[in-house]
């Protein structure tokens, strides 16, 4: 094949076929190209048969694009086993779940279906806590990653509330056991177990693939590295591609580590650095390189670019975020009206979706299209969950929150009261809800909760017959025309226009995946849906995309807007305690800038209204370190940025600064992980709790986050308070 487009560093990566390879791939060096080029390369000149290899990516958009790429090169990559993490492992189980116990039909939940089951739990265990059922998802995925059940997480939890923490967790395993389901941490953990406990099944799938790829490795788990390392367990040949800068998911269970100890895990491997940028210019690389610089755990790399010099990086410091959001979108409005530039070529990025609302309202003011992405996900809408839950249901009888979710969705005049004698009887008897139904406990509901159900079981038993003879596009058509769903949404409401759209949207999707997928199944179509990330989403249209840097990676825009850069909002109050995770905090910065081809804008605002209260915070840490109040310098080599060289000249990267288990509790998502609890030392003050401050008088804490607590006073509004120093007492 013609290897003549790839760098001289690519090749050598294309060309190292044995053993255990680093790529270390800096932001915009082509990993893609060097992915699909080895797998072609091993394909077209060495022979290898597409059936022994694998390629593992972090997206569903990751996958398509390679898989894409691949049939321009090779024309028909059948047999290329090409998918994400989640999907291997689904895929595995699949096929093998019978040995864990489970029925190859499982249902997948997703973290709305999580949190949805816990909900339930903590109301039937007559729990009273406000925000319970975020701390306990937290938990319960924080126990999941180190694979700690129930029991032992009892002595590791470290919250006061632990027995009812793990209580919960205790019953949502049932749960999910009851209900022949997983959620996405047990992907990863049932494939763990399966190829633990069961070595022939393990066995067959590692002499099958004799060569592995992971793409995105800095972002993998400690459970995904040893899932990768049993698969790789007969042939050794792991090429795995990642950059320690762009590790941002620490959150979601990455460990940075993986890509850092690499030679310490396969101490034969070779390593090899893509350190030619072909996306920005030297500006930007130099103002990006100059934030990461001031990270401790990475490897030494130089990246350089031959687009030399480009536009200036440009920072903004607003008055308040009016201020700063009227600068962004005014000079997008001038770049699209003055300089040709499409609305598609911009990106506005904020650290969290509270920052959207200043930006949107100037969007629109100016005419501009444009469209949001990393908060409330097209899949997580409550009418699209309600029609997929019908799927559920038809493809796993044992699904009870699918049950839940559609005996009265659309509103057919089923009461709480019948659904919860429904939910009594199954538990009480140890059956699903379908039994209960359908089965023999139909004969101990009351004759009242029985007349009512008389027509959503006629409904269900129709769409049951009529799953096994129609196509899958067809169905889904006839699933929401019988159920009802476009009868509810008939209205002329706003609402109601918006909800019909969106159930018109998903049938217009689910008949693409049918011509895409010639014969795929119901079981096929969700598996698919239940994986979908946040990337996924992100269409190519004419309009402005305005995201949170997380939903972004892996994405270029020519113009991109870092906004919000002050302390304790980018980088995030709670990300700001430990060195680890001021860390994370900069490599999403990096990330963020990187995604810039042509032009760089920084901004900042000195006062912002958040979460009901105006606060004043510094410029961000990143703004000084980006070191762009003075025109950036063009070096006259094209070399730019360098890391911390390595005593001896040595390859081995750093050792990232260490967390413990209580810091990656803490600094989660928020510290949703710990919404009342505040370190030792200082008041146990609880959500809901009047205090007394000496100027403002009685207020009550509505909000913990950390050290940090948001109190509303009557007739003056909220007020922030750091509670280690705050000057109010308990009233």
């Amino acid at each position: 094949m013609d290897l003549s487009k790839l760098n001289p560093e690519q090749l050598q990566a294309v060309e190292a076929t044995e053993g255990a390879v680093l790529v270390l791939a800096g932001a915009g060096s082509g990993k893609t190209r060097v992915l699909t080029y080895r797998v072609a390369y091993l394909i077209d000149d060495k022979k290898v048969e597409p059936y022994s290899i694998l390629a593992i990516t972090f997206t569903n958009k990751a996958t398509n694009e390679m898989k894409e790429r691949l049939d321009s090169l090779l024309g028909e990559n059948a047999g290329v086993w090409v998918s994400t993490f989640h999907s291997l492992c689904a895929r595995i189980l699949r096929y093998n779940a019978e040995k864990l116990g489970y029925d190859k039909n499982f249902t997948i939940y997703s973290d709305a279906d999580k949190e949805r089951v816990i909900k339930r739990i903590i109301a039937n265990k007559h729990i009273e806590k406000n925000g319970f059922e975020t701390k306990v998802a937290f938990h319960i995925g924080n126990a999941k990653t180190y694979m700690i059940s129930p029991d032992e997480y009892r002595t590791e939890c470290g919250d006061r509330d632990a027995m009812e923490i793990c209580d919960v967790y205790e019953a949502y395993e049932e749960e999910l056991r009851a209900a022949n389901a997983m959620d996405y941490d047990d992907l990863l953990i049932k494939t763990y177990l399966l190829f633990s406990e069961f070595p022939d099944v393990l066995a067959r799938y590692a002499e099958r693939f004799r060569y592995i790829h992971i793409d995105e490795y800095q972002d993998t788990s400690r459970l995904q590295f040893k899932i990768a390392e049993m698969l790789a367990s007969r042939h050794g040949n792991i090429f795995a591609v990642g950059d320690e800068d762009q590790s941002i998911y620490g959150w979601r269970g990455a460990d940075i580590q993986n890509i850092l100890d690499f030679q310490k895990d396969f101490p034969e491997a070779r390593i090899i650095k893509l350190e030619r940028n072909y996306r920005s210019t030297t500006n930007i690389l130099n103002a990006a390189n100059s934030v990461i610089a001031n990270n401790r755990g990475r490897f030494d790399k130089k990246l350089w670019t031959d687009q030399a010099g480009g536009v200036r990086v440009e920072s903004y410091t607003g008055e308040d975020d009016r201020d700063e959001a009227d600068y962004v979108v005014r000079q997008i409005a001038s770049l699209v009206r003055g300089q040709g530039y499409s609305p598609s070529a911009f990106a506005i990025l904020v650290r969290i979706n509270a920052l959207t609302k200043k930006f949107e309202e100037k969007l629109r003011f100016y005419r501009l299209p444009y469209k949001v992405y990393g908060g409330f996900k097209f899949y997580e809408r409550k009418e699209v969950k309600s029609l997929l839950a019908y799927f559920r249901a038809i493809v796993n009888p044992r699904d009870n929150d699918a049950f839940l979710r559609i005996i009265n969705t659309p509103k057919r005049g089923i009461g709480d009261s019948v659904i919860e004698e429904i939910a009594t009887l199954s538990a009480e008897r140890g059956i699903s809800i379908s039994d209960v139904l359908f089965g023999e406990a139909e004969e101990f509901l009351s004759p009242r909760s029985a007349k009512k159900l008389a027509a959503f079981k006629s409904l269900f038993d129709k769409l049951l017959a009529q799953s096994r003879n129609m196509g899958l596009g067809d169905f889904a058509e006839y699933v929401a025309e019988e159920a009802g769903f476009f009868l509810a949404f008939a209205g002329d409401k706003e609402e109601d226009i918006s909800r019909k759209e969106n159930i018109n949207q998903l049938i217009g999707e689910i008949k693409d995946f049918e011509k895409e997928n010639s014969g795929a199944s119901i079981e096929e179509y969700l598996q698919s849906v239940s994986l979908v990330s946040d990337t996924d989403e992100i269409q190519s249209e004419e309009c402005v995309v305005l995201s949170t840097v997380h939903s972004v990676k892996g994405l270029e825009f020519d113009v991109v807007f870092v906004t919000g850069l002050e302390e304790n909002v980018f980088p995030s109050q709670s990300y700001n305690k430990t060195t680890a995770e001021i860390e994370e905090e900069r490599r999403v910065m990096y990330v963020a800038m990187t995604r810039a081809k042509k032009r760089l804008y920084l901004t900042c605002a000195r006062s912002r209204f958040m979460y009901g209260s105006t606060q004043y915070n510094p410029k961000s840490r990143f703004l000084k370190e980006a070191n762009v109040t003075r025109p950036a310098t063009i070096p006259s080599s094209t070399s730019v940025g360098t890391s911390r060289p390595f005593a001896g000249g040595q390859q081995s990267a750093v050792e990232a600064p260490k967390r413990s288990r209580d810091e990656i509790v803490r600094s989660v998502n928020g510290a949703a992980a710990d919404l009342s609890k505040l370190p030792s030392g200082s008041i146990d003050y609880k959500l809901g709790e009047k205090v007394v401050h000496p100027r403002y008088g009685v207020g009550r804490i509505i909000q913990i986050t950390g050290d940090n607590a948001s109190v509303a006073f009557d007739g003056l509004g909220i007020k922030q308070f750091n509670m280690k120093v705050a000057p109010f007492k308990k009233a």
